[in-house]
């Protein structure tokens, strides 16, 4: 069996809100999910002690660089990511540091700036809804603007497909 992601984080990848505020976001997006045939399974709010990929599992095909528009491959993105989690191939990967140099034409990047074919991220904290269905797939920016209004921080959302 397979889950569906909706993952709600900050634009600001090292940036993390109160529980208070994490709780109340969490039930507003839960609560976007309450609509005639709509459902969710689980939505909550998740810390994250370090900075984490927020990655769309199946979703994630190819990966870019922003500057000469070669594909880079995840082959390499994989890499980059186990050798700076101490050679280790983890489930949650997390980042210290986002710098990067690409291979492709050798510029010096975050890897905030990497174009993925479906969108991922970085983050220490991340509202999480599981499972859902909904007469639109995406969070409207109106709906992500509340989110953001209601944490404190500029949201941004990620789906994937485990």
């Amino acid at each position: 069996m397979s889950d569906l992601y909706i993952r709600v984080i900050p634009t600001d990848p090292a940036w993390q809100p109160t529980s208070e505020a994490a709780a109340r976001a969490a039930k507003y997006i839960a609560d976007l999910f309450a609509g005639p045939g709509d459902h969710v399974e689980v939505v909550e709010p998740v810390f994250h002690e370090r900075i984490t990929l927020i990655d769309g599992g199946e979703y994630m095909e190819e990966v870019f660089c922003p500057r000469c528009d070669a594909a880079i491959g995840l082959d390499w993105f994989w890499d980059l990511l186990i050798a700076r989690n101490g050679g280790r191939c983890v489930d949650e990967p997390t980042i210290d540091d986002l710098g990067v140099t690409v291979p492709c034409c050798g510029a010096a990047l975050s890897l905030l700036q990497l174009r993925f074919e479906a969108p991922v991220g970085f983050a220490r904290f991340e509202v999480s809804a599981m499972n859902w269905t909904r007469h639109v797939w995406d969070l409207s920016d109106k709906e992500l603007t509340a989110a953001g209004e209601i944490l404190g921080h500029p949201v941004t959302q990620v789906h994937a497909h485990y």
